[in-house]
């Protein structure tokens, strides 16, 4: 019931924190009493989720996926899916999810008691056979043979693959989250719950929009996404839902279609060329943030730099702009740093 009772209390949260145009305020007053309210429609759809199952086919990019029958042990291969499974009221199904590699991989803090018993697991395909699973959920990167296995591996021992459909597109955009929640309710028999959450995600965004919506475009700043660093090389991003997010939050990716690829290796002369009013640090893997603000405050060639010059320097954890309702916080968070006049 605890788990329940968590679905609906997520929503109503992050509703509660995020949604609003400029300067609306939040208000958890009355939340207690709503999650009383819904927690028994939650546990009716729960026990009837397991009924008899009508085959389910899920489009996932090139490939076609029939379930024929209820996942029951569910590996999460990054943490924003195993977010959606739980948000969606499905964590009881998920008998691991990939350990973390850097302590911004945490999840919400909404979502803490139930990750609590989801064992972390440490990538491999041995790993993945051994707990028992019948379905991985992951992006492209988790189906090769040096992480969890291959499609071929894994479905040759009964595993079924779902990939992050924002992982196999040219360029990721939200419409793209909808549509993995949207699978995940169709698969597990809660489109009823799948729908809520997407309404949720797409009417904070919408509100961010609207908040900057008056922002010229000659005010809009330029901002250099700047991921990791190996000598000369700064590694940002093309496209996808980073990208995109920073374009709807009033913004503009100053490497916008720089690359075919969504990311790409650039040099230190490109972040002198686009000249950037803000950076934003992804916070991920070894490489730390304090590491990243060195490179770039040390560097002479960067020191003319507005972002360098007046440290506008956003950081944000990489989870925060993957493949999940985060999406809309981290819309929210750019949108309020880049034009903080519209939420006073």
């Amino acid at each position: 019931m605890k788990q329940k009772k968590l679905v609906k209390t997520v929503i109503l949260v992050l509703s509660a924190a995020m949604i609003g145009g400029c300067g609306a305020q939040g208000s958890n007053q009355g939340d207690s009493q709503a999650v009383q309210e819904t927690s028994a429609a939650v546990s009716e759809s729960q026990s009837s989720s397991d009924g008899a199952y009508e085959p389910v086919t899920i489009v996932n990019g090139e490939r076609e996926i029939t379930f024929t029958k209820m996942p029951q042990k569910v590996l999460c291969a990054n943490l924003y899916a195993a977010e959606n499974m739980v948000m969606l009221g499905l964590g009881d199904r998920v008998v691991g999810r990939i350990a973390p590699a850097n302590p911004a991989e945490r999840p919400l803090p909404e979502l803490e008691d139930e990750f609590a018993a989801i064992p972390e697991v440490e990538k491999s395909h041995e790993n993945a056979v051994a707990l028992g699973t019948d379905l991985v959920i992951g992006q492209v990167s988790a189906f090769k043979e040096s992480a969890w296995g291959s499609y071929d591996q894994l479905e040759s021992k009964g595993i079924q693959c779902l990939t992050i459909t924002g992982t196999i597109v040219p360029d990721e955009t939200v419409e793209h989250i909808y549509t993995d929640i949207e699978n995940l309710g169709k698969i597990f028999k809660v489109e009823d719950r799948a729908e809520e959450l997407i309404e949720d995600i797409r009417s904070q965004i919408e509100e961010t929009q609207k908040a900057v919506s008056s922002v010229p475009e000659n005010e809009k700043p330029k901002v250099f996404v700047f991921d990791t660093f190996k000598g000369n090389e700064i590694y940002t991003t093309s496209k996808g839902l980073q990208s995109n997010l920073i374009e709807l939050a009033g913004g503009i990716n100053c490497t916008r279609n720089m690359d075919e690829a969504r990311w790409f290796n650039t040099s230190v002369e490109t972040l002198v060329e686009t000249n950037p009013d803000w950076i934003i640090i992804n916070d991920y893997g070894a490489q730390t943030v304090d590491e990243k603000k060195e490179f770039l405050d040390t560097n002479p060639a960067l020191s003319e730099i507005p972002a360098v010059k007046n440290k506008k320097y956003l950081v944000i954890p990489l989870v925060e702009v993957m493949q999940d309702v985060r999406a809309a916080k981290a819309c929210r968070t750019f949108a309020e740093t880049f034009h903080p006049e519209c939420f006073q």
